[in-house]
């Protein structure tokens, strides 16, 4: 395949009054003529991680609730990685659900934390940025928009507005969905509910009690976190605090990923 690359700062708007980000900023990479890949700048700040006691549907792994400092500004995917965007950098599609006639718009799916990281060892290759997965930390705080809520749009306790922004099961029809159908944030971020779970950096571990800069999970461990739930699972699991984990060398059909462009 015949790439070229580079970047171009595509456009800024203001959002207001939001955990202190006064406005998102987007920019774009084109992989090849007609695959691109969209990252909206998320701005540093300090959240409450994890959820409380009280929160509806909460599991025991999402405690104890921390002060967290995201240090740095960043830039995180608009979408999830599509099947396009993988082929563009991999020259194959591990995909499942690839029978589609607009297949590159779905989120790429079959791929383990380790396919991920050769995805982006391939793509930091390419010198037009340097790539990675969220911390746990990052996009939890992105999820949430720095504030206490369940989901980005609200907590939504009768789950009366979940199918406007996640593919979840039932309402996902058994299968991921191409990106960026639903609701986005107020961040601009799609899909960060449902739809596919998305890979993070860190191993798992338990959540320390005391406040954290630039937080990372433990230095080892026997299972990678993936966050956001999934068109396989349950409304609940598709809440910002909640926190999942397999070995690291294991395709999954409903995970896949979200990258972080690290800035200067």
């Amino acid at each position: 395949m015949n790439l070229r690359y580079f970047l171009i700062l595509l456009w800024a708007f203001p959002l207001g009054g939001i955990a202190g980000q006064s406005k998102t900023e987007t920019k774009q990479i084109i992989l090849a003529d007609n695959v691109t890949m969209e990252f909206v700048s998320i701005a540093a700040g300090t959240f409450a991680m994890g959820s409380a006691p009280t929160e509806q549907d909460r599991q025991g792994d999402e405690g104890p609730v921390f002060e967290a400092t995201i240090s740095r500004p960043f830039y995180l995917g608009q979408y999830e990685v599509t099947q396009g965007q993988w082929v563009a950098i991999m020259g194959t599609n591990p995909s499942v659900f690839k029978d589609k006639e607009n297949w590159a718009d779905y989120p790429v799916d079959w791929v383990s934390w380790e396919d991920c990281i050769r995805f982006i060892e391939k793509l930091n290759a390419l010198g037009v940025g340097r790539f990675r997965l969220p911390t746990e930390a990052e996009w939890e705080y992105a999820c949430k928009l720095g504030e206490k809520k369940r989901y980005y749009w609200g907590d939504d306790p009768s789950y009366s507005e979940i199918n406007a922004h996640a593919w979840i099961y039932p309402r996902a029809e058994g299968r991921s969905q191409p990106v960026g159908q639903k609701k986005g944030s107020a961040w601009g971020l799609y899909d960060m509910c449902g739809n596919v779970w998305e890979w993070c950096q860190d191993w798992k571990g338990k959540y320390p009690a005391q406040p954290q800069v630039d937080y990372q999970g433990p230095a080892k461990g026997e299972d990678r976190i993936f966050r956001g739930g999934s068109w396989f699972n349950l409304d609940k699991t598709a809440r910002c605090a909640n926190r999942n984990a397999h070995i690291p060398d294991e395709p999954y059909t409903n995970i896949g990923l979200r990258l972080v462009m690290e800035i200067p």
